[in-house]
This record gives C-alpha cells, structure tokens and sequence, in this order.
C-alpha cells in the first residue's frame, strides 16, 4: 500500500490513572483475555455463556437499562426474545473481546480482504473517490473494531477514528498501539471537535460511534422512537464541515474472523445544510438504527441510552 500523508501529528489517547495497581490490573486483564482468546470456539461461547450470565445477574442497573432499550426497540418481542438480546448482548461483547485479541495476528497482512464481505453503494463509492475526506458513523453493533481496518483497503483513507480511552494508562497505551497496527490512527474523544476539523478538511475520514448517550450539550432525537440525548457539536459540526456523512457497520459471521462489511449511502452535503441541528441527529439515529436492525443480537443493547430523557407518552 502507497504511503499515506496523515493530516495530524499522531495524538496519544491515554488514560490518567497509572501506578503499581493500575499495572497489576492490566497485567490480569491481558493474562484473562489472551488465555480465553486462544480457546477453541466452543470454549469461548461457552465462557461468554458463563460471564454474560453473571453480569446480567449482578449487574442490575445496567441490565435493567437494557431490557428498556430492547422494549423501546421491539415491543413486539415476547419478554423472553427480549431477554435473549439482553444476555446476548453480554456474550456478544465478551465474544469480540477475545476475538478482537487474536485479530491482528490472524486477519492483518496480504489476505485481510479475504476475511471480508464487503458491500459498498455507488454513492459511497463516489463520495471516496472524491478524495475530499468525510464522516463515517458506526453503531455499536457486530464487530465495530474490525471495520477500521478495512476502510482503507475499499479507499476510505487516511482512515482516523475517535476513542475514548480506558481509564487504566498502561491498557489505554496498549489498546491504542494494537488498534493504529491495523493502518488507521485515533483521535482523543476529549477535545476531539479541532482534531476532527483539522483531519476532515485536509482529506481523511473520521469515524464517529454516536449511538451512545450524549453528555454535555445535547439535542433530543428520536432513537427507535424515543426521545435521546444526542451528540450537539456534531450535528453542528456536520453542517459546518460540507463533507458527506457515511453509515458503516462490519457485522460478525458463523466463522471466526470472517465479516460483512457495509458501507452505506451518504447523507449530501445538500441535505445536511437544510436541516437543523435536531433533524441531523435524528437523521444520523435513522441511520444507525437501520444498521443495527439488521443484527439485532450482535448490537450493544447495554448503554443507558434514555438516562435523562423525557420519559415517553404514556408512560
């Protein structure tokens, strides 16, 4: 692959809490996951079986959180379909854990698009043709850390992606160094606005994981026909930027280490400049719910996603 003109300086994204327990911590954390990484794919599912069920179990304010994303998003779904996704969303992220721990070594190299099935729309592909960089949103759903790795092999490059880092310093050091090996480099979410700016405007494409709940300024949108606290200076920002705004997801398979990759037609410049900063981020929830309908149980169902929200009518 040619070489590639980064837009920024590289930034670290580090965590503040260091010492002799925050190594202690990191040292068993990677010591858990390598050893579960390297079972057999019955082992896994049957440890992500094991701790999914005891986080549901112990973990009630969260589950509880979940069960009332699910009901908002399927209240068709009898309670034990609901609670199917609850316990699935807790074995689908131990499951990308692990598999995300062995990936570079089994995915990255010559044959990475072997290990993807890749769906790009005529408008995508035009808008990375363009050469102009622009914004690619991506919920939290299948295996969303495999995605920026193969953004640059289908022409979405320079590639950046905004992260929040784990608190623990030495983890966060790691994470980063393991996440950039893959050809894309990380923007910090702390004071992300001016780096996102600068990267965009000088060619590259950013990616944005806005289906969490908002902090800060925020914007009500509807999200699976709820009233949420999303992201303002985004849906500022996406104004502001002319550039147009993708929606991506990489989906996990029956086969370990195997993808399906969508990226998805663009929101124009054009409709973005006659929208307000409400429409955008309900524009942007569409999106993204469509994405995750598509995968419902491989989706992160366990963000507080209506914490402080209006409750709804009815209710």
């Amino acid at each position: 692959m040619a070489e590639r003109e980064w837009p920024l300086p590289w930034l670290e994204v580090a965590g503040d809490r260091g010492g002799a327990l925050q190594y202690v911590q990191y040292l068993l954390y990677r010591g858990a996951v390598g050893a579960g990484s390297r079972l057999p794919l019955t082992g896994r599912r049957a440890m992500s079986l094991a701790l999914g069920s005891i986080a549901r179990t112990f973990d009630r304010s969260r589950a509880r959180a979940a069960r009332e994303f699910v009901a908002q998003a399927y209240p068709e779904l009898s309670e034990r379909e609901r609670e199917a996704l609850v316990l699935g969303a807790w074995r689908h992220l131990i499951e990308l854990v692990l598999e995300d721990a062995r990936f570079n070594d089994v995915v990255l190299g010559p044959r990475l698009r072997e290990h993807f099935e890749v769906e790009v729309t005529a408008e995508a592909r035009a808008a990375a043709e363009a050469g102009r960089g622009g914004l690619i949103v991506v919920p939290h759903v299948g295996m969303w850390e495999a995605l920026p790795a193969l953004a640059p092999a289908v022409g979405f490059a320079p590639t950046y992606a905004v992260s929040r880092p784990p608190k623990n310093r030495y983890l966060a050091r790691h994470a980063q160094q393991v996440r950039e090996a893959r050809g894309y480099r990380l923007i910090p979410r702390h004071g992300a606005i001016e780096h996102l700016i600068a990267a965009v405007e000088g060619g590259a494409w950013v990616g944005l994981m806005l289906d969490q709940r908002a902090r800060g300024k925020t914007v009500l949108a509807p999200f699976f026909g709820r009233l949420a606290h999303c992201e303002r200076s985004i849906a500022v920002l996406v104004r502001r930027l002319r550039r147009p705004v993708l929606f991506a997801a990489g989906y996990r398979t029956a086969e370990p280490f195997r993808y399906r990759a969508v990226f998805e037609a663009p929101l124009s410049v054009e409709e973005l400049s006659a929208m307000n900063p409400e429409e955008i981020a309900g524009a942007l929830n569409r999106e993204m719910e469509r994405l995750i309908r598509r995968a419902p149980e491989q989706y992160f169902w366990l963000h507080e996603r209506y914490r402080k929200a209006p409750e709804p009518a009815g209710a």
